[in-house]
């Protein structure tokens, strides 16, 4: 894997280390090895030991598992998480592949070290349990959106989901397969998805950029099956 420049400041660094006393993060770094990957490569495959937690400072990384019918996209990460976190806080091997779905840039903390200076730092150990509480919701998120959710709702609260605005644009770096499988779908249901919800007025399409007019009127429209309804208006 190509290394990049070391990154320069706390706030690239993401909650992780942020959360962590300025010796702890210190000390961390210095035993960090910058990563570049360009769209596509393989960060690490399934059942891989977490000898590194990676933070990912810029990018997309998707995480897949294989089966015998094929891979399956689990999750999406972007700028800010750290990849396979409960993995690393266990000294376990990772369930799941990452793969870069667009040009992406990390640090890798040997895991030993981060999980020393967890138990040391408490700051650090309640950002990494936050971490690995905000994954675990998405797994339930995902949960909900496959059993209560039709195609065009899932496509809604994923959009809506990356926009913290009122309005605002959305970065859709990912190729559109990678999104469609992690929502559930094909590329060509995601397609009619997106197309729909333009036609409704509730988002504007422009390549890799979806203009979002409304996040509240999206998030209405991405309400799972009958509880659209019991809500008043």
């Amino acid at each position: 894997m190509p290394a990049t420049r070391a990154p320069a400041g706390v706030r690239e660094l993401g909650p992780l280390l942020s959360a962590a006393r300025a010796e702890t993060r210190a000390r961390l770094l210095d035993r960090a090895k910058p990563v570049a990957l360009p769209r596509g490569a393989l960060l690490f495959p399934q059942d891989a030991p977490a000898d590194f937690l990676y933070l990912l400072l810029q990018g997309s990384i998707g995480l897949s598992t294989a089966e015998a019918g094929g891979a399956t996209m689990v999750e999406i990460l972007s700028a800010g998480d750290a990849v396979v976190i409960a993995a690393v806080m266990l000294g376990l091997p990772s369930p799941v592949a990452a793969m870069a779905l667009a040009p992406t840039r990390l640090i890798a903390l040997p895991a030993e070290e981060v999980r020393a200076a967890a138990a040391a730092d408490p700051g650090l150990m309640h950002a990494a349990m936050a971490q690995m509480a905000r994954q675990w919701r998405l797994m339930i998120d995902q949960v909900v959106d496959l059993k209560t959710r039709d195609a065009t709702q899932r496509a809604a609260h994923f959009l809506a989901c990356r926009l913290v605005a009122a309005r605002g644009a959305v970065e859709l770096p990912e190729p559109r397969a990678a999104i469609a499988a992690r929502l559930g779908m094909t590329p060509e249901s995601l397609s009619r998805a997106l197309h729909g919800l333009a036609d409704a007025g509730l988002l504007r399409l422009h390549g890799r950029r979806v203009d979002v007019p409304d996040r509240a009127a999206l998030l209405r429209a991405a309400l799972p099956r009958g509880e659209a309804r019991s809500r008043p208006a």
